[in-house]
């Protein structure tokens, strides 16, 4: 073989090797090009509530206060339905209702981001401005519990606090045998919380709504503060200061077992006979249903707390996909902005059902 045999070889080799490996540099880039494609797409995929989604939406309800029973209700609904849809759920709150630690919770969960938030608000007039900020922000905002009507949240999830107020009118005036024309006047006092708590003034206002007709007279609201002490302080001067007193409304789930404590110990003192002076409370805390079992308390009025969670979470979701779709909330028409949870009215006879703890032994 000649000199110019092997050369011309050797440069054949050389523009093979060459060939090849603009072929595979080529296709190195086109791999990287599709792999940056993806990567981008995946990114900018929607969050979803659903299992294997990518980043889940997160939540959060705001009570009045964490520290109180009633709230568990609403918090097992929340963890519940947050599980089965495939979110994530706090349950964020002033350890006492205060609108300034509520104001400062929901702040932090704004600034964090949230995807949605639920408030029972403890003032509706003193949330309103931080609801519309954070549905500038494209962040959902429901209520639940007690409402802010006139703020811009997308709708309000509880109890219809007004009818509430009279179905427990109706049971007093049964207690009390007031529908019968003639006779006494019958002193029933009402007890609310916190002055301005836009859910117990709805429960009072039908509650007032609902004697009228009756023998029934209101006499002037007296406040607990939501304190469990000031709640039996209360009710010891009202029935000091009112030797006829024939009931008590409570508003709250603090009112009733405070009404209850007092009553029982005039009772004891012999100061009133038993039956004298009749209750009807709010909620089903094991307390309250403790009192109804002991005769103190008549009955309660039951509020399906399990569901107002339920139905914040799912509510929330709902919002916040249409937020991500589409930048912008369909807001529902206003007769379809309050979802009623509903209310019972919890005898004696009833309380077995509503337990969540096995009765103590007294």
């Amino acid at each position: 073989m000649g000199y110019n045999s092997c050369r011309d070889r050797a440069n054949a080799t050389q523009l093979g090797g060459d060939a090849v490996g603009k072929i595979v540099t080529r296709l190195a880039i086109v791999l990287l090009a599709v792999a940056i494609v993806v990567v981008v797409a995946i990114g900018l995929q929607p969050k979803s509530g659903g299992k294997g989604g990518g980043e889940k939406f997160r939540f959060a309800l705001v009570p009045k206060s964490i520290g109180h029973p009633y709230w568990e209700g609403v918090r097992e609904g929340m963890l519940a339905a947050a599980q089965r849809l495939d979110v994530e759920a706090a349950f964020q709150g002033p350890p006492e209702a205060s609108i300034e630690e509520q104001l400062k919770v929901i702040e932090g969960l704004i600034a964090r981001g949230y995807d949605g938030i639920a408030i029972s608000p403890n003032d509706p007039d003193a949330v309103k401005e931080i609801i519309k900020r954070a549905m500038a922000k494209g962040i959902a905002v429901v209520t639940f519990d007690s409402d802010s009507p006139d703020s811009e949240r997308l709708v309000y999830i509880g109890t219809d606090n007004r009818q509430g107020g009279r179905v427990g009118a109706e049971a007093m005036a049964k207690l009390l045998d007031a529908q019968k024309e003639g006779g006494d006047k019958l002193p029933v006092q009402m007890i609310g919380g916190r002055p301005g708590a836009w859910n117990l003034k709805e429960r009072m206002d039908g509650f007032a709504e609902g004697v009228k007709g009756t023998r029934i007279s209101l006499l002037d609201i007296q406040y607990n503060q939501e304190s469990p002490d000031t709640a039996l302080q209360v009710a010891e001067a009202v029935l000091n200061a009112q030797a006829d007193l024939r009931g008590f409304f409570g508003s709250n789930a603090f009112a009733g077992p405070g009404a209850a404590l007092a009553v029982k110990g005039a009772i004891q003192r012999g100061k009133i006979q038993k039956g004298q002076v009749r209750i009807v409370a709010f909620d089903t805390t094991e307390d309250i249903l403790g009192f109804i079992e002991e005769g103190v308390i008549d009955c309660t009025l039951a509020q399906n707390t399990r569901e107002m969670g339920r139905l914040a979470v799912e509510k929330l979701l709902e919002f916040a996909r249409q937020y991500r779709e589409k930048k912008a909330f369909d807001r529902p028409p206003k007769d379809k902005s309050i979802l009623d949870t509903g209310v019972t009215v919890v005898w004696p006879q009833d309380v077995a059902k509503f337990r969540t703890k096995p009765a103590q032994k007294k």
